[in-house]
């Protein structure tokens, strides 16, 4: 290997943070999407479980990707973070659907 193969320490937890952003990250917004969606569409608990849990399919690349584009390691991490606690206090205040 050559010397422009070298990478330091520094890229690599760039990408190491950026990983698991996108990986575990986007596992937890799917997860908080999905909830606060089956508590917010306006159909009965069961009906709306499948058509949330669907489109969480949807936002989990979604925020995988947007990790990885992200300007810096931090502000993906951050991100992710922050869309999750978003969409988790709008299931929390969505309270329990309507049985």
């Amino acid at each position: 290997m050559g010397a422009h193969f070298r990478r330091g320490w520094g890229y690599r937890a760039n990408i190491a943070t950026r990983a698991v952003a996108g990986s575990l990250g986007a596992y937890l917004v799917a997860a908080c999407f999905a909830a606060a969606a089956a508590r917010t569409l306006p159909l009965p608990r069961l009906d709306a479980i499948v058509p949330a849990t669907m489109l969480a399919f949807l936002v989990a690349p979604v925020a995988t990707i947007w990790a990885f584009l992200a300007p810096g390691p931090l502000r993906a991490l951050g991100g992710i973070l922050a869309a999750a606690a978003l969409l988790a206090g709008i299931a929390w205040a969505a309270g329990m659907p309507a049985a």
